[in-house]
Formats: C-alpha cells, sequence, structure tokens
C-alpha cells in the first residue's frame, strides 16, 4: 500500500497548454525578416505587431550589445553588425589585375554580389565551336551614387500590425486582461527592436587608391564565369575589397535592452498566456499566425537579390554598362578576356589563369595569342594574320596536333573579331588607353 504524502498538492486552476509555448515557434523567420531591416525603406518603424520567435530574435542580436554586462546576458561570438544581417561575411571569387599584376585568391562580399549577378544573365550566345559553355560579362564601372533603401514590400506590414491591435483591443472588450497585456508586450517589444535595430546607418565602405594609380581593369575568375571589371582603381578596389556597413550610434545599452524585452515577453507570455480565456488565446494565437505569415513572406525574398540590386543602384550599374557573352570554348572566353583587358604587365600570366598547359600545341598557340596581345597598335589585317598556323608549325606537328591548334586558333580568331567590333564601340572607348 502506497504511503500517504505529508503534505497535499492543489492543481488549481493554472493551465499551461500549447498557446503558451507558442511563441517559440516561428524563430528562423523572424530572424530572417529582422535581418531584412535596413534593405527596405521604413522597415524599421513598421514592426508594431506581435511577432513569435522573439526568444530566437533576442538571443541573436542581442550579442551586438557590445558590453561585458551584456556579453554575460547573450553570450556568443561579437559579430560585426553587416555580418549579423547578412549584408557581409560571403566569401568573393578571385581577382586578378591586369595593370599591376596583382592576384586576390579571394575577395569580398561585393565582388561576390557582382559574380552572383553575372551568373543570372543570359548573355549573348557566341557563334563558333562548342565543348563547354563559358560566360564573360563586361562591367564598364561608373562613380558611387548615394546608398538607397528599397522601398518596396513595406506596406504589406499593415496586415499584422492591424490584426495585432484588433485583438489586443477584443481581447480588452472581454476583459481578458492576460492576453489583452501579452499581446500589448509583444507590439511593444518587437517595435522597440525593430526600432533600436534599424537605427544603423547602412553604407558603403569604399577602399581609396591614388590620384595617379593607373585603371584598375582587372577580371573576377570563377569557375566556367568571368568578369572583366574596367574603370578606376578606386571603384574596381572598393568592388573587389570594399563592403557594407552597419553604424550604431555609442549606445549598445539600447540593443541589450531591447533583446531583453524580448526574451522576458515569451518567459511571459509562457507563464501568463495560460491564465486567459479560451477566446483570449484564440486572439493571441490569431496575432501570431498573421505575424507569422509577415515574417515568412519577408523571408522568402532572396537577400542576396535586394542586396545584388542595392549594390548596382550605389555603383550605378545599368543595362547599358554591362555585356554577357557565352562562349563556347574556354579559349575563345580567354582570348576574348585577354583582349579586352589589354594587360601590360607581365601578359602571359594573365592568359596562364585560364590555360596553363605546357604542351608544345598549347605553348604555340599562347605565344601567338600574347604577340596578339603586343601588337595592338599594328594594323587589323597584321593582327589576324599572326593567328594563321606557318607551313614551319604543319610541318613540325604530328597531324593530331596540327588538328588540335587549327581548332584553337579558330577560337582565337572567333575571340579576336569580337573583341575588336567591341572595342571599337564608344562605350568602352573611354576605358582604352
Amino acid at each position: 500500500m502506497p504511503s500517504k504524502l505529508p503534505f497535499e498538492i492543489h492543481p488549481g486552476k493554472f493551465s499551461l497548454n500549447v498557446s503558451g509555448v507558442a511563441g517559440f515557434f516561428g524563430g528562423d523567420e523572424a530572424i530572417s525578416a529582422i535581418q531584412t531591416i535596413h534593405i527596405y525603406k521604413a522597415r524599421k518603424f513598421l514592426g508594431w505587431y506581435n511577432s513569435p520567435g522573439s526568444w530566437n530574435v533576442g538571443k541573436k542580436f542581442g550579442m551586438l550589445a557590445n558590453s561585458r554586462f551584456w556579453d554575460g546576458l547573450f553570450p556568443g561570438p561579437n559579430e560585426k553588425p553587416a555580418k549579423s544581417f547578412q549584408l557581409d561575411g560571403k566569401q568573393g571569387p578571385k581577382y586578378v589585375a591586369s595593370r599591376s599584376g596583382t592576384i586576390l585568391e579571394h575577395t569580398g562580399h561585393l565582388a561576390y554580389l557582382i559574380m552572383q549577378k553575372s551568373k543570372e544573365e543570359q548573355g549573348v550566345k557566341v557563334k563558333g565551336r562548342i565543348t563547354k559553355r563559358n560566360k564573360v560579362t563586361i562591367i564598364k564601372t561608373q562613380p558611387f551614387l548615394e546608398l538607397s533603401a528599397d522601398g518596396h514590400h513595406t506596406l504589406v506590414a499593415i496586415l499584422p500590425i492591424v490584426i495585432s491591435f484588433t485583438t489586443c483591443a477584443l481581447c480588452g472588450c472581454t476583459y481578458d486582461w492576460f492576453c489583452f497585456s501579452m499581446i500589448l508586450l509583444g507590439i511593444v517589444s518587437n517595435g522597440m527592436s525593430s526600432l533600436v535595430l534599424g537605427s544603423a546607418r547602412l553604407k558603403l565602405q569604399g577602399v581609396n587608391s591614388a590620384p595617379t594609380a593607373p585603371p584598375g581593369d582587372g577580371m573576377l575568375m570563377d569557375g566556367d564565369d568571368i568578369v572583366l571589371l574596367l574603370g578606376k582603381e578606386e571603384i574596381v578596389a572598393t568592388i573587389t575589397r570594399g563592403r557594407f556597413v552597419l553604424e550604431y550610434a555609442p549606445w549598445y545599452a539600447a540593443i541589450g535592452v531591447s533583446s531583453l524585452l524580448l526574451v522576458i515577453q515569451l518567459l511571459a507570455q509562457l507563464l501568463l498566456i495560460p491564465q486567459g480565456t479560451f477566446f483570449g488565446q484564440i486572439m493571441f494565437l490569431s496575432s501570431f499566425a498573421a505575424s507569422w505569415a509577415y515574417n515568412l513572406y519577408l523571408s522568402s525574398i532572396d537577400n542576396e537579390y535586394i542586396q545584388e540590386k542595392l549594390l548596382l543602384e550605389v555603383l550605378y550599374l545599368k543595362e547599358k554598362h554591362m555585356r554577357t557573352y557565352t562562349f563556347g570554348t574556354r579559349t575563345t572566353a580567354a582570348v576574348f578576356a585577354c583582349l579586352m583587358l589589354q594587360p601590360r604587365f607581365q601578359p602571359e600570366s594573365i592568359i596562364r589563369n585560364f590555360m596553363p598547359n605546357n604542351t608544345h600545341v598549347w605553348v604555340t598557340w599562347r605565344e601567338k595569342v600574347l604577340e596578339i596581345m603586343r601588337t595592338r597598335d599594328s594594323s587589323q589585317d597584321t593582327r589576324c594574320g599572326l593567328l594563321q598556323m606557318s607551313d614551319k608549325e604543319k610541318t613540325d606537328f604530328e597531324p593530331a596536333d596540327i588538328k588540335l591548334l587549327a581548332k584553337l586558333l579558330e577560337d582565337a580568331r572567333t575571340a579576336y573579331d569580337l573583341a575588336t567590333n567591341e572595342q571599337l564601340q564608344g562605350w568602352l572607348k573611354e576605358n582604352q588607353s
């Protein structure tokens, strides 16, 4: 027979139901939504709704409050704000400068966005031999403009705001002060955190260069995709080594307080929502559902795509400043890129980035292409004649090598014709020197 406890337990009327733990859900969507706050105009003023995932948001962005006290409450790495909001941190492709010979094995976030944009372009297909498609995008860089956020998608926030305030008012009308206060707390905490986290100024951090610096022409290389950057050294250096930065006012305590309020919100809702009426809990979950749908909508929009648009706007790059070509072979793309860049410093090293092969055929082909690059001031007929096979080469090479060299020279002639046509057009003339 079980022994009787020396005291009695009275469960009372407390009921911890599923509505109390609903705040744990929707954290990923809430973080993704708050990460868009700097790239949408007036987004920081439209956070007044009862959002789920407050615990996740508070723990994630509380680490931005850079002080010993707040580091104790929100432990973790003190990342730069731009990285926390996914505005920085991506590793860009390899960069090779055609004038100075500088090689960067890895570039920054801006170069990554430029490369992603070029990959999305369909490009004009160039006639010629086809083995494996290679894409070359020419970008004529422009002076910078002021950075401005996107104005779309902000009015959609009216829906969760209206529903949150309506459900809060309905709870008050039915005298359910538990659910009324918890919805109101969610509105206030999310609105305050949006104002504080969105108060940073988004800037493009450039790279300064000497006034006498030569043009910064160079290329970004990522597998079968190549981007040629033509223009001033300062602008090209900003693309390859610059970044987006977020500048917060030195009052990190506001970030800590708003993040702490988000954490307290979840704990309070966990304890007090079960004390409300059934109608009040339905209203609370309705406000959560509307807010979650809005967060899901924001997180479904490709953040990188919005950043690409933002970067193209600040770099003043329009369709007329960018052209993409799709070539059938790597050799055609390589010759076209080298002829467009016209490298002055160790041109052989530039072409070797594309074709490092050292067989007799490839060495012969590379020498012919280099001779074209060295004789850029000669007549077109003279330069085109250099891309023909000599009688001596027909005698020295084996039949298989002759066939291969003929194909490679055919690729080079295709690239030469296109590059000559591009250089004669006005949109690139000011980049040639």
